[in-house]
């Protein structure tokens, strides 16, 4: 089967016991409604990819990060990603993406930000926050992004500085 397969790589990797299969193999939050399957495997060529994205999330349960958190979606294959509405170049396509259901907590968003920024380069951890209150983990790059899939929609962007008072640009007379 090629589930075992899989599981039995990571297992290999030193991996397969940071989420329960059922979490790991799930495909897309839409998928009855995209007439796809619940559970899905990634093409083989494609398994060494999910090995950092799994030691980066054994790093963020560590830090107390996602604990409570279950993975809405996985990999997806070009059709599903297209139906969930996933990016043209969506990490979930080459299997290095996870997206995570989060329970409500205080200072949780600020948490992960923190993270980020302090072990994001050197992790090539890619952070995105959706609307449904969802998150977004890869390891294919270090950004992140917010509601308008841009930076600076991010819970992770610096706030805009606030313009100095009395400031005017000057006027040209016509």
């Amino acid at each position: 089967m090629a589930a075992d397969a899989y599981l039995g790589y990571l297992r290999t990797h030193g991996v397969a016991d940071v989420l329960p299969p059922q979490q790991l193999l799930r495909s897309a939050r839409r998928w009855r409604g995209c007439a796809d399957e619940e559970f899905a495997v990634p093409p083989q060529s494609q398994w060494p990819t999910m090995v950092p994205t799994l030691r980066l999330v054994r790093e963020l349960r560590g830090a107390g990060l996602l604990d409570r958190a279950s993975v809405g979606s996985g990999y997806r294959n070009p059709a599903l990603n297209r139906c969930e509405g996933g990016a043209p170049g969506s990490k979930h396509l080459s299997n290095a993406a996870l997206d995570f259901d989060l329970a409500p907590e205080d200072g949780l968003h600020q948490r992960l930000c923190a993270y980020w920024r302090m072990h994001g380069a050197a992790r090539r951890f890619g952070l995105g926050f959706y609307d449904s209150g969802a998150i977004h983990v890869d390891t294919a790059g270090h950004r992140t992004w917010g509601y308008d899939y841009t930076r600076r929609s991010s819970l992770c962007a610096p706030p805009p500085k606030p313009s100095r008072l009395g400031e005017s640009k000057p006027h040209r007379r016509g």
